[in-house]
């Protein structure tokens, strides 16, 4: 030691100190960085399961709103092709009571027949 205080001009102890501070420096910034990098990639996998699951949750809604939207637009068309056939009876069953009153030999009577009056409450 006494020849590199010699060689250095005294500081030879100071230089020892400072690379042992430095060593010791760069141990713990590449331990810091391992750590960093190993949090960075567990929380990056669980980022990209939560993303995941949530890409598959939005699916699993979308496809189930586009089934629901589905089985209500057959109900709807089952309802309205049921009402339009509830309809034709029921102008076929006013066309055929509006026939029979013209055909009835009392439909220019002041008052109604009792025919008139069974034909008016036949319709519902």
């Amino acid at each position: 030691m006494k020849l590199l205080d010699t060689l250095t001009g005294g500081y030879a102890s100071l230089i020892v100190y400072g690379l042992a501070a430095l060593a010791v420096a760069a141990v713990l910034a590449w331990t810091y960085h391992a750590g960093y990098s190993k949090a960075d990639t567990a929380w990056s996998l669980k980022y990209d399961q939560r993303e995941v699951a949530i890409q598959a949750a939005t699916n699993a809604e979308i496809s189930r709103q586009a089934q629901a939207n589905a089985q209500a637009k057959a109900a709807e068309q089952r309802r309205i092709a049921q009402l339009e056939a509830d309809n034709t009876a029921l102008e076929q069953l006013i066309k055929e009571k509006s026939d029979e009153a013209d055909a009835d030999p009392d439909r220019d009577r002041v008052c109604l027949s009792g025919d008139a009056g069974l034909r008016i409450d036949s319709i519902h």
